[in-house]
């Protein structure tokens, strides 16, 4: 099996392992939810009434004992921060490999077949790089500029998927520029197994493959996109940072009153408010559907020369970022409905306009 094939498979049976714990309730109310949706609020919400029970109805399971113990293997929420340090430093690394064809990227090439008619160019390797380590550059600054202190824990398997995604997206970029080959003799090279005929093999990079010169229209409207997409997501990630509740200055008497009240309300909700930026009023999580569009975009830049739409690779990279997302923002939905009211979601969609 190639290194492609590695990859696609490892995406698509990730994206199976979120649906599975999505679908089946036992997972879903165990595993799924962390960070603020394990919060819970002064009274039980209508989520946390039907996991109590299902907890008391599987009381003397065995299995469920199983699953409570595992359920308990959690690691600190601040660990996100760590999937943009890997993001990052897979990005940097990468780019020394491709730029001296070191052993690491070596490795790589003697395993990676792909179609000889429909492979990137080295242009097209450069941007999708660049684009991928901007998105883990940015959103590693927004993790450290924006994380306030918590205890909120996350299921160990969260983490470990972020580490294992992020590692292999840091090759998916690059890796359909690896021209499949016919088959030809493998040599040693210093204690790995190499293979020529290899389309980045065979390119010597230079700053000419990063002179900005009038892009093809897939290149235009992919890097449009990735910066709309990108903005938009920052936006979103510096307002929720903005709602964590703060006291107010000096409060007037006339305004005391309302000030309690307020305040009573963000208690009962856990401390969190309702989201009221404009990117919120149709989507429960905007900032996943950004994440989503920022993936395609990359998709699509990153698509092999030839008739080909899409990077098969990163387009299943795509599909667990949709699927993990989605479920997400199902779980974020009941997590607003529960806290604010059945009219806090109501007319919002979760993850793609008009769709779901």
């Amino acid at each position: 099996m190639d290194v492609i094939t590695i990859l696609r498979s490892g995406y698509l049976a990730a994206s199976a392992l979120v649906l599975l714990v999505a679908l089946i309730l036992p997972f879903r109310i165990r595993f799924l939810a962390y960070g603020a949706r394990t919060t819970l609020s002064s009274g039980p919400s209508s989520a946390e009434k039907e996991k109590a029970a299902v907890m008391k109805s599987h009381s003397k399971s065995t299995l469920v004992a199983v699953l409570d113990r595992l359920a308990d293997i959690t690691v600190p929420h601040s660990w996100f921060t760590s999937f943009y340090v890997v993001c990052v430093a897979w990005s940097l690394v990468w780019a020394s490999q491709l730029l001296t064809q070191g052993p690491l990227f070596r490795l790589v090439a003697a395993y990676a077949t792909a179609d000889r008619a429909r492979t990137m160019t080295a242009r097209q390797v450069a941007v999708a790089w660049a684009m991928l380590l901007v998105q883990g550059s940015r959103r590693l600054y927004e993790s450290l500029e924006f994380a306030r202190p918590s205890k909120s824990r996350m299921w160990f398997v969260h983490w470990v998927l972020g580490i294992a995604f992020y590692t292999a997206t840091g090759m998916a970029v690059w890796v359909e520029g690896i021209r499949g080959c016919f088959p030809s003799p493998f040599t040693k090279r210093r204690g790995l197994l190499t293979r020529t005929s290899a389309a980045v093999q065979a390119h010597t990079f230079s700053l000419d493959d990063i002179a900005v010169t009038g892009p093809d229209l897939r290149t235009f409207a992919s890097v449009l996109l990735f910066i709309l997409a990108s903005g938009i997501q920052h936006d979103c990630h510096a307002y929720l940072a903005s709602l964590k509740s703060k006291p107010a200055p000096s409060p007037s008497t006339e305004t005391v009153k309302t000030s309690q009240q307020h305040e009573d309300k963000s208690h009962a909700s856990g401390g969190y408010q309702l989201p009221d930026h404009p990117a919120f009023a149709y989507l429960i999580a905007p900032h996943y559907t950004a994440e989503c569009l920022i993936y395609l975009s990359l998709t699509m830049v990153a698509a092999p020369q030839g008739r080909a739409w899409v990077n098969r690779t990163l387009g299943c990279a795509l599909v667990f970022v949709v699927v993990n997302l989605g479920a997400t923002a199902d779980v974020t939905r009941d997590w607003y409905r529960g806290r604010f009211g059945e009219d806090a979601v109501k007319g919002k969609w979760r993850l793609v306009p008009f769709v779901w």
